[in-house]
């Protein structure tokens, strides 16, 4: 579906995107930012590295369980709705985080943030897809990814100075009041999605489900971008922090400068990468081989990592 022609670019930006682009902001401070208050959990809790990675991955968990129920949800109720409940459930999340003294209350707490944040890219990606015409799609799509670099980017040196005037406890506090503010700004603010033929049955959409999996060009990109991505969001999120504490000797601040470096990084290579596959695809390269050449270089880049000194 396009915008309505009538509906001026600046209120669409303001009332159909900026909301959305909040909330995927917060998800990935949600996402990154442990990495930089590991050092104050093991501190106050004694939460060590192995249960640093277990209640980090608690929020990985059930942000994937719940994409294809989300995709459900996203297409009977649409993106308001849905992504403004859950926020609150992740607000709920992080107060909850907040006060807990032991790894099994936050890693129920992480798992929470997880389960609420769950809709904010794909919501975003849906009220796109409802509200711009598909030439502006890729420009939109791709601003909503570079929303979530910044909040990378939020969740390094920022957090490592927000810490110098409050403790961890106090930065989930902070960002539980922040997602209360995006769910009521994306429930009060978003246009009500416009009319739309009735919604596939329930049957209808698990069948499509099914023929997704059952493509062969699924299965041609699938594992490459996964794997890219898992081990890149495990690096981002925690275990790039440690290696430069445990094997670097870094201190907070530097490694705080550090995963800066890489959200500045991601922002930029959103953009190029968009750049680079819209370009090559007018002169015939397919988005897959683009896929190939940049898992290549990721895992080359990870061999360099290794190299002593």
């Amino acid at each position: 579906m396009t915008a309505a022609p009538a509906t001026p670019a600046v209120r669409l930006i303001l009332t159909a995107f900026l909301p959305f682009a909040f909330g995927y902001f917060l998800s990935y401070v949600y996402r990154a930012v442990n990495a930089v208050i590991a050092e104050d959990l093991t501190t106050d809790l004694g939460v060590e590295a192995g249960l640093l990675g277990v209640l980090t991955a608690a929020y990985f968990i059930t942000f994937a369980a719940f994409q294809l129920p989300l995709g459900v949800l996203l297409d009977r109720y649409g993106p308001r709705r849905v992504e403004a409940s859950l926020l609150i459930i992740a607000a709920a999340g992080a107060l909850m985080f907040s006060f807990g003294d032991s790894v099994t209350e936050l890693t129920l707490a992480r798992g929470l943030i997880g389960l609420g944040v769950s809709a904010c890219l794909m919501a975003a990606f849906k009220a796109n897809v409802m509200w711009w015409s598909p030439s502006r799609l890729p420009l939109a799509n791709g601003l909503i990814l570079a929303s979530g670099g910044v909040g990378a980017l939020a969740a390094s040196t920022p957090i490592a100075a927000l810490l110098t005037v409050t403790d961890w406890r106090g930065v989930f506090q902070i960002l539980s009041g922040l997602t209360v503010l995006a769910a009521v700004l994306i429930l009060t603010t978003v246009p009500e999605k416009p009319s739309t033929p009735s919604a596939p049955t329930l049957a209808g959409q698990l069948r499509s489900v099914g023929a997704i999996f059952a493509s062969r060009a699924f299965w041609q990109i699938a594992p490459i971008t996964v794997s890219v991505q898992a081990v890149f969001l495990a690096y981002q999120t925690l275990w790039a922090a440690e290696w430069m504490r445990a094997v670097d000797g870094l201190g907070q601040g530097a490694v705080a400068e550090h995963l800066q470096a890489m959200a500045i990084g991601m922002i930029t290579g959103y953009a190029a990468i968009g750049l680079a596959t819209e370009r090559l695809a007018h002169r015939g390269v397919p988005p897959a081989r683009v896929i190939a050449v940049i898992g290549g270089l990721f895992l080359i880049n990870q061999a360099w990592i290794l190299i002593p000194g």
